[in-house]
C-alpha cells in the first residue's frame, strides 16, 4: 500500500493537508453563521439567507476535505475478500481503484467547472442573499479536480510509475 506521503514525493500531501485546513476554516465560518442565526432566531430576528451561506461553505469544505482523505487512505475500503491476498495483488487492486477514484473525481470535477461556468453565464444567485452561485461551484470543483490528482499519483506510485517505491 502506499504511504500518505508517497502520494507525489510529499508536495501533493502538503498542498492536501492545505486544503484540508483551508475547509476546516470553511466549516467554522459556517458554523459561525449558524450559531447566530440560532441566536437571532431566538430573539425573534433570523439570519434571512443563512442557510444558503453555510450549504455552499459546507459544499466546499466537502470537497477540499476529500484529497485529505485520499493522501491519508482513510476512505471506507472493503478488504475482507483480498486481505490474504498477495501483497503484489494487492497493490495491483489498490492501484485500479485510484486509477478508478481518479477518473470518477475527474468527471464530477469537470461538471462542477462547467456548472460553475453556467452560473456564471447566466447570473445565478442564491434567493436571499443574492449571492453568486458560481463561486461555489468553482471552488469545489478545484479541490475535486485536485483530489483527482492525488488519487491519480497514488495509483501511479502504487505500480511503480511514479518513481517512488510504494511500502508495504
Amino acid at each position: 500500500m502506499v504511504g500518505p506521503d508517497e502520494a507525489g514525493s510529499g508536495g501533493l500531501a502538503r498542498a492536501a493537508r492545505a486544503f484540508a485546513i483551508a475547509g476546516g476554516l470553511l466549516l467554522v465560518a459556517a458554523m459561525a453563521v449558524t450559531v447566530a442565526s440560532v441566536g437571532r432566531g431566538a430573539l425573534g430576528r433570523p439570519i434571512l439567507g443563512d442557510t444558503e451561506l453555510v450549504e455552499m461553505l459546507v459544499g466546499v469544505a466537502i470537497a477540499w476535505f476529500m484529497p485529505w482523505c485520499q493522501v491519508r487512505r482513510a476512505h471506507v475500503r472493503l478488504d475482507v475478500f483480498t486481505a490474504r491476498a498477495p501483497l503484489s495483488v494487492r497493490r495491483v487492486l489498490d492501484a485500479a481503484a485510484g486509477v478508478l477514484v481518479a477518473l470518477v473525481v475527474a468527471v464530477l470535477a469537470w461538471r462542477l467547472v462547467q456548472g460553475g461556468l453556467d452560473a456564471h453565464d447566466r447570473g445565478r444567485e442564491t434567493m436571499f442573499l443574492q449571492l453568486p452561485l458560481w463561486w461555489a461551484y468553482g471552488a469545489a470543483g478545484v479541490g475535486m479536480l485536485f483530489w483527482a490528482i492525488v488519487a491519480a499519483a497514488q495509483a501511479l506510485a502504487g505500480l511503480g510509475l511514479a518513481g517512488s517505491r510504494p511500502r508495504a
